[in-house]
């Protein structure tokens, strides 16, 4: 079993995609990747979750969604999320069991051009970071849900005070996306 302080040392042998986005790892250690475009790496291609067990990939499954950009382990009910941006607008949902991933819904929560997201330490709650950029409004939001044992989301809030719209930021200083990352704490 992989942990995080052992990660320099891990080598991945025939890695499945081209584009790997971004990384997390399970409860027993396990390395979650999720590529951006899945196997072969083209933009009109769908994102993959792959999971990783020393070194060696074990689990392999399409998100459904283009443009899978951050992966997120939950231990609390063993579920698996991937933000999909640029067209594909959602959140994606897996079970996790023994090192297998499963897709439960390719489309558990659909917002409007998904950045980042983050899992809040009571492992109760996901926070999606919004750029509202394609939905005509320009207003970034947070987006919180509810993770559910079945690894389904409900969406409890959108927060949209303090962060500026896009029409605002660029009369301010000509700065398009005025929101690039999340993180909880």
């Amino acid at each position: 079993t992989t942990s995080a302080d052992d990660l320099d040392q891990m080598i991945i042998s025939d890695p499945p995609g081209a584009i790997p986005f971004s990384f997390d790892f399970d409860d027993k250690g396990n390395l979650l990747v999720i590529e951006a475009f899945g196997e072969g790496g083209a933009p009109t291609g769908m994102g993959q979750a792959n999971v990783f067990v020393d070194g060696e990939l074990v689990s392999e499954v399409g998100t459904g969604q283009p443009d899978s950009c951050w992966i997120q382990h939950n231990p609390r009910n063993s579920c698996v999320y991937t933000t999909n941006n640029n067209g594909g607008d959602s959140i994606s949902s897996f079970h996790l069991e023994d090192a297998a991933l499963k897709l439960v819904e390719s489309e558990a929560a659909t917002l409007n051009t998904p950045l980042d997201m983050d899992i809040h330490p009571d492992n109760r709650f996901l926070y999606a970071l919004s750029t509202g950029h394609n939905d005509g409004t320009g207003q970034p939001r947070i987006y919180v849900y509810e993770m559910g044992c079945d690894c389904g989301l409900r969406e409890v809030q959108a927060i949209a005070d303090g962060l500026d719209t896009e029409e605002k930021r660029i009369k301010q200083d000509g700065v398009l996306f005025g929101v690039v990352g999340l993180g909880l704490y």
